[in-house]
């Protein structure tokens, strides 16, 4: 059975998602080996039933925790997917200004009605299990990713470099989706 996967975002522009949907001859690979049930920038319908989670974004609203927290008790592996999600990215900027003048510089005359906080990591919100640093990410990192986690592998002990060319989904070979 192919393992169910999902991508979530929250403050973030989605390039890395975007990275993934440009993953052409690859995406073929990536369709075999994992099932997609939820991906905003590629699909319509959601589903709710997935193994592994892709989020990215910062945390940047009081009401993005309990989203997130939700998402986290769903996935049995969360990846955190890009600058944002990994380090609080370029949304991390505002921290640095009074929030009141953020919000008025940002949204004008509407400023109070928009909700915000101090940017954040999700690592900030709950445990992740990978990260894939980039702005955007690099899609051979991904699909690196992706192919370890379908196989249960631990980001405790990635893969060396000749590890993926060895044969076997232990190694994580790069030559086949498994």
């Amino acid at each position: 059975m192919k393992p169910k996967i999902a991508f979530f975002d929250f403050s973030c522009c989605e390039g890395c998602q975007l990275q993934v949907v440009n993953l052409e001859a690859e995406m073929v690979d990536l369709l075999n080996a994992v099932e997609i049930v939820q991906f905003r920038e590629a699909l319509s319908e959601k589903g709710e039933d997935y193994a592994i989670a892709f989020v990215e974004g910062s945390i940047t609203r009081e009401k993005d925790i309990p989203r997130l927290k939700k998402i986290r008790e769903q996935a049995a592996v969360l990846v955190a997917l890009g600058a944002c999600a990994t380090i609080g990215g370029v949304n991390c900027l505002k921290n640095f200004q009074p929030p009141e003048e953020v919000r008025k510089y940002v949204y004008g005359d509407k400023w109070d009605s928009y909700e915000t906080f101090a940017a954040r990591p999700i690592d900030a919100v709950v445990p992740v299990d990978h990260y894939i640093h980039g702005c955007p990410i690099h899609k051979d990192e991904f699909v690196k990713v992706v192919k370890c986690r379908s196989w249960g592998r631990s980001r405790r002990s990635p893969p060396t470099r000749s590890a993926w060319n060895a044969s076997g989904p232990e190694t994580c070979a790069s030559s086949s989706w498994g």
